[in-house]
């Protein structure tokens, strides 16, 4: 009888033991996901901090037509003239940024001087239009971007057009359409319309590429 009494409280002393054992071990894992869940959580959050990068610089090749051109001693002729941009932006976030935007437009050219108080002519004289002379002009302005959109940048600014035969003040308007690709590179469209005050507006549309880092 006392053997029996024995015996089974050292088998109910047994269960109780790996009861408390496997409650205690399944607490621990249990534990132990939540941990590796708030941890790849964190590596999740920390990765998608990081993907942003702060600065950009763009290479875009492009044609700007300008409608003002003077050819032939005939106003009014669509210009459509060669060009480039080097472009430096800083992103405060993804949304808005500031940078520098440079175009360089490779050809000398004339434009209409449509300030010029001339004397009236009958439509049927041959008439010397005035023009203004441009001699490769670099536009540069600081151009301030918001980004509704992963994929569209409305842009806004002004600066200054220089050439060497005179400078003028802009103000320019701008969409681009960015793609991320691998390893921190984007390729972009781009549309911009740039009003030179007192000369010539022109419409610049290009494709470049820009690098993030």
């Amino acid at each position: 009888m006392k053997f029996r009494i024995i015996f089974l409280s050292v088998i109910f002393i047994f269960l109780n033991y790996s009861y408390s054992f496997s409650q205690e071990s399944e607490h621990h894992n249990d534990s132990n996901k939540v941990h590796d869940l708030e941890s790849q959580h964190e590596v999740q959050e920390e990765h998608h901090e990081g993907h942003h990068k702060k600065h950009a610089i763009s290479l875009v090749i492009s044609h700007t037509h300008i409608k003002s051109g003077v050819k032939n001693e005939t106003g009014d002729n669509w210009m459509a003239l060669p060009s480039f941009g080097i472009n430096y932006n800083y992103s405060f976030n993804e949304k808005w940024a500031i940078g520098l935007h440079n175009d360089i437009i490779i050809e000398e050219f004339i434009v209409e001087d449509k300030n010029h108080e001339g004397e009236i002519h009958a439509k049927s004289e041959e008439v010397e239009i005035p023009g203004i002379d441009r001699g490769r002009p670099i536009a540069s302005a600081v151009m301030l971007t918001y980004k509704p959109h992963e994929h569209i940048a409305l842009l806004a600014g002004g600066g200054m057009e220089f050439s060497k035969h005179e400078n003028f003040a802009l103000i320019r308007f701008g969409v681009e359409f960015p793609f991320h690709i691998p390893n921190d590179w984007e390729v972009l469209g781009v549309m911009s319309y740039d009003i030179n005050i007192d000369a010539y507006n022109g419409f610049t549309f290009g494709f470049g590429i820009a690098k993030l880092f």
